[in-house]
């Protein structure tokens, strides 16, 4: 049996051995927590540089994140510093630390460097325009790339040369500009020539009633000059560009002249067919004709040109939508609109073919009502009933087909008008002799055709 007195003193013992432990368990609790304290702090402190000198937030922030979740929370004297340093965690965050400021140095770099190689590629080869100053600034700017030190003193470079780079290319632009304007006046034969080609678009301009712009007083300043010896290059580059603009609207006026005139005719077929919504195609049309007679500027002219494209598309649609179930009768039917001027010949109901035409001149006018084809052959010689001398005779005339409806009245070819005379309008053009003497004057081609496709018995339908 052991003594009470070992017991006592084993037990002191023990006790002495546990407050020794403890007392050096505390102690390096201490100096490693006291030691990570130190290295977070010099993280913060790192970081906060970091962010000063350009590295962007969002490669920081996830490394705080991380520090302020996985850092021990217990204090110096908690027994979990026993076990633990946290010297792994933040070597891990310095290492990262290190890569997001490389990586924002990288990205800065690469950006300035795009920089420099669009300097390189377009000012380079040929500086044409850029002052000398700013081409030998662009020279030193990869050294100062190699020289900067931190990403915001990088991406600054990289700021201020974009600037330079786009004046650079703005005043290259403008040099070359020059140039080709230069070259586009040597083409057009110099100031002479172009004095020339000034005088001819203000007479087309008058002509038209077109506004000329500023060609005249060019026209008028260029010729000073060149009496007087003065230098040319200003006022021929003036006028260069002026008779640009004025040459893109002669040219839109005469598109649109050309346009017009087919447009009215289908308008007129459309509403001679009764197709649908076409009742008013006739009348926007005139307006439309008078607004282009009216327009004097290319903004003008161009306004009409849309609104040509629109009624051009309407008129087409109603006309494609209108083929068939017209209600004339069956077989082949011929039919006459006076006032538009316009045949429609249909087979069935469906329209065939359709023409301008000319029909009889004011007090000779073609009449109207219900005919039948009796009577057909190629050629004709066309004799007049009224005698010489009378205000209506006309010397014999031999035409290739015609297709008579009713006594004395013909359809028949009329070589002697101009093809684009027919239509609105030429029933009353007495002066050319255009407009028949009760006839109906048919296109060329387009009565080879009709005589064709015509046989005897075909009804003829005339109405004003």
């Amino acid at each position: 049996m052991i003594p009470l007195r070992a017991v006592r003193l084993t037990a002191l013992g023990l006790c002495a051995c546990l407050v020794a432990f403890a007392g050096s368990m505390t102690y390096v609790g201490s100096e490693r927590r006291s030691n990570f304290d130190a290295g977070a702090a010099s993280l913060e402190r790192t970081w906060s540089h970091d962010l000063a000198v350009g590295v962007p937030a969002s490669s920081i922030a996830p490394l705080r994140t991380r520090l302020r979740a996985q850092r021990p929370a217990d204090q110096w004297w908690a027994p979990v510093w026993w076990t633990t340093d946290g010297q792994t965690l933040l070597v891990q965050l310095k290492r990262s630390t290190d890569s997001a400021y490389t990586a924002a140095m990288s990205g800065a770099r690469a950006k300035a460097q795009l920089v420099v190689n669009d300097w390189d590629q377009e000012v380079g080869p040929d500086p044409g325009g850029v002052p000398a100053a700013a081409v030998s600034a662009g020279q030193t700017w990869p050294a100062q790339l190699s020289a900067a030190s931190t990403p915001d003193q990088v991406a600054g470079l990289s700021l201020a040369w974009q600037a330079q780079l786009d004046t650079a290319r703005t005043e290259m632009a403008v040099a070359q500009q020059q140039a080709q304007l230069e070259a586009d006046v040597a083409a057009a034969g110099g100031p002479s020539g172009l004095a020339s080609t000034a005088t001819a678009d203000i007479a087309e301009a008058t002509r038209d009633n077109l506004d000329p712009g500023d060609v005249p007083t060019l026209l008028t300043q260029l010729q000073t000059e060149m009496a007087s010896g003065a230098d040319l290059t200003q006022t021929s580059d003036l006028m260069y560009a002026a008779v640009e603009q004025l040459n893109q609207l002669l040219a839109l006026n005469t598109q649109l002249n050309g346009e017009m005139r087919p447009l009215m005719l289908i308008a007129d077929q459309a509403a001679a067919e009764g197709a649908p919504n076409s009742a008013d195609m006739p009348a926007e049309y005139q307006a439309l004709d008078q607004a282009f007679l009216n327009g004097t500027t290319y903004d003008q002219l161009s306004a009409v040109q849309a609104d040509e494209s629109t009624l051009q598309a309407d008129v087409e649609n109603a006309l494609s939508a209108d083929q068939c179930g017209h209600n004339v009768g069956s077989g082949k039917v011929i039919t006459l609109n006076l006032t538009l001027q316009e045949m429609i010949d249909y087979d069935n109901g469906c329209v065939v073919n359709a023409t301008p035409i000319t029909t009889g001149r004011p007090g000779l006018e073609t009449p109207t009502g219900n005919y039948t084809v009796f009577y057909k052959t190629s050629p004709f010689l066309m004799h007049s009933p009224w005698p010489p001398g009378s205000v209506d005779w006309y010397p014999d005339t031999w035409v290739t087909w015609v297709l008579e409806f009713a006594d004395g009245y013909f359809l028949h070819d009329a070589y002697w008008e101009n093809q684009s005379a027919f239509g609105p309008g030429s029933e009353d053009d007495v002066a050319q002799d255009y407009a028949s003497h009760g006839c109906v004057h048919i296109p060329t081609a387009f009565m080879q055709w009709l005589y064709n496709w015509t046989p005897l018995g075909t009804p003829v339908i005339i109405t004003n």
